[in-house]
């Protein structure tokens, strides 16, 4: 990615917030984190976020439901989504699709493609503010 982006990282696993956090500083981007859905809703609004990646099983609001919120806000209509998730079956697939993630990647995953696929959603002008 060459551009800078502002990231906001939805998950309550705290090893893997850390690594993504890093991997996406070091590519130049501004990051954020939050622990669930709800943290992740307080900070929508003042961090602006041009990407979300969103993990699915998460205590308090999961991120299928938070991904739904965003997506009823207008103000939010260009960020991207990315859905994370250890069950990669199709129902929860498609349950992330129809509440609009914009890509459903499966934990474990490689951050070097993580990051790659978030560029290209960039550079295609998807989710930029």
């Amino acid at each position: 990615m060459s551009d800078s982006a502002r990231i906001l990282i939805v998950d309550d696993e705290k090893p893997l917030v850390d690594l993504l956090s890093q991997a996406l500083t070091q590519e130049g981007h501004r990051v954020l984190t939050a622990r669930d859905g709800i943290d992740c809703m307080n900070k929508m609004a003042s961090f602006g976020p041009d990407v979300v990646i969103m993990d699915i099983m998460m205590p308090k609001l999961d991120g299928i439901d938070a991904t739904r919120l965003i997506r009823r806000n207008s103000s939010y209509a260009g960020t991207i989504i990315v859905a994370l998730s250890a069950r990669s079956d199709e129902e929860t697939r498609a349950r992330m699709k129809e509440a609009g993630a914009n890509l459903f990647m499966r934990k474990p995953f490689s951050v070097g493609k993580l990051v790659d696929r978030i560029g290209r959603l960039l550079a295609a002008g998807t989710g930029m503010v």
